[in-house]
């Protein structure tokens, strides 16, 4: 099973990219914040990383360039999803190694055709017909994650 690690400071951008992932059979552990990232990363070893730039401490950036460093997570894919899209933070993203940069707010499917290409073979754990779409838990949630 793929395991997926979602980081944000906002509980509910992380409920709904939880939702969004588990829909399609992935395991998906969760952190507040950059040491808890870090942590997870170490214990868990997740196979891709979903991680917000801006939170309090340490930013996902420091994240991101803290895991490249080491060995074991120099090929980890990570997606940045994030709110602070302007040039400069996505050059930053870039240069620190980010495999993907999604801007906030996001499409769920656009997240999820980028998990289906980071993991080879995740594209087959999909969800059963009768799970809610993506668009589904949108609207439950009221949006699409956009207010960090």
């Amino acid at each position: 099973m793929t395991q997926i690690l979602v980081v944000d400071d906002e509980p509910t951008v992380r409920s709904l990219v939880r939702d969004v992932l588990e829909l399609e059979g992935h395991v998906v552990i969760e952190a507040a914040d950059g040491p808890s990232a870090l942590e997870a990363v170490n214990d868990q070893q997740p196979d891709l990383i979903v991680l917000d730039i801006m939170m309090p401490g340490m930013s996902g950036l420091d994240v991101l360039r803290t895991l490249r460093q080491t060995r074991s997570a120099n090929d980890l894919p990570i997606i940045l999803l994030t709110a602070a899209a302007d040039d400069d933070t996505t050059w930053a993203g870039w240069t620190a190694g980010a495999s993907v940069f999604l801007p906030k707010p996001f499409d769920p499917n656009h997240l999820l055709d980028w998990v289906d290409r980071l993991i080879p073979g995740s594209e087959e754990s999909g969800g059963s017909e009768s799970d809610p779409s993506a668009t589904e838990i949108m609207k439950e949630f009221g949006g699409l994650g956009g207010n960090d």
